[in-house]
């Protein structure tokens, strides 16, 4: 064990590569987005110049873990001014700990000293180098997974632009993308029926709430956002469990009185060309979503 522990020294867990480039620019920082994969794209549309805005999101993260890190980091951002929480529709019923995916936990806990399970057994584990690599044997072996370059949670393969960024590299008009049912059905189940349980609802909402005091203590503007969605993986989705989410979110919304902006249906974002897989959206899709969030 002590030789992992040495062999795993260095290596860099999810939760590192969004913490550390964030403690970098926390005293500048007025905007957070935070949210799962679908937030993070908005990283696309906005140059790593600038030091104003930081993106706190990872691929599946669950509400308690954005609590977690809007928790640890507001303290250490004096300017921070607004926080923008990617809140889709299926996140209300989602844990990513009972999904299988508690190593993200225990990363997180380096950071916020956080654990949604917080047992003797995963407290030890949260404090081990090899333990925190998910027991990624491969680390080993494969050099390029040494190299801490900056975290892709999606299959990009469009060039990042933005309202920040540089468009002269840009394409006249994005490529074609075909649409694949099967693996449009595959993800929309996945976020509406396998990963969605009613259960973690009550939960949830309380996390929610422990996010809106922290904003309201610090004087922050809480914005919720729902980010967009190609039509098959609309199709696909469970509609009685989205019906109810959304029932859910804007019975919330209404009582505390928080702006949530919704644009699951959104027609500007009817073309498929805009998104890079079933439910991201691509570089060019980033840069008319951050426009429109920056126009209300």
């Amino acid at each position: 064990m002590a030789l992992l522990e040495y062999a795993y020294r260095n290596y860099s867990t999810w939760a590192a590569r969004i913490f550390i480039p964030y403690y970098r620019n926390a005293r500048t920082i007025e905007t957070i987005y935070i949210g799962n994969s679908h937030m993070e794209v908005l990283s696309l549309a906005i140059s790593e110049e600038i030091k104003t805005v930081g993106n706190l999101s990872l691929g599946g993260q669950d509400i308690f873990l954005m609590y977690a890190a809007i928790k640890t980091v507001i303290p250490k951002s004096p300017a921070l001014k607004k926080i923008y929480l990617g809140l889709d529709y299926d996140l209300i019923g989602y844990n990513q700990t009972k999904s299988g995916q508690e190593y993200i936990d225990r990363d997180y806990y380096e950071f916020t000293g956080e654990l949604y399970n917080n047992t003797l057994t995963n407290r030890l584990m949260s404090r081990s180098n090899f333990f925190r690599s998910n027991r990624n044997i491969e680390y080993l072996f494969n050099w390029n997974l040494k190299k801490n370059k900056r975290i892709n949670f999606i299959p990009l393969n469009s060039i990042p632009m933005g309202l920040y960024a540089d468009t002269s590299l840009l394409p006249a008009s994005p490529s074609h993308r075909k649409v694949d049912s099967f693996m449009c059905r595959k993800r929309a189940e996945e976020h509406s029926i396998l990963k969605f349980k009613r259960k973690n609802i009550s939960e949830n909402l309380e996390f929610l709430e422990r996010i809106v005091l922290l904003c309201t203590k610090y004087k922050i503007e809480i914005i919720l956002v729902n980010p967009p969605k190609p039509e098959c993986y609309k199709n696909f989705c469970n509609k009685d469990n989205i019906i109810f989410a959304k029932h859910v979110i804007d019975s919330f919304t209404s009582t505390n009185k928080i702006q949530y902006l919704d644009f699951y249906n959104d027609t500007a974002f009817f073309n498929d060309d805009l998104y890079v897989d079933d439910d991201h959206l691509n570089a060019i899709g980033a840069k008319i979503f951050c426009d429109k969030l920056f126009s209300y």
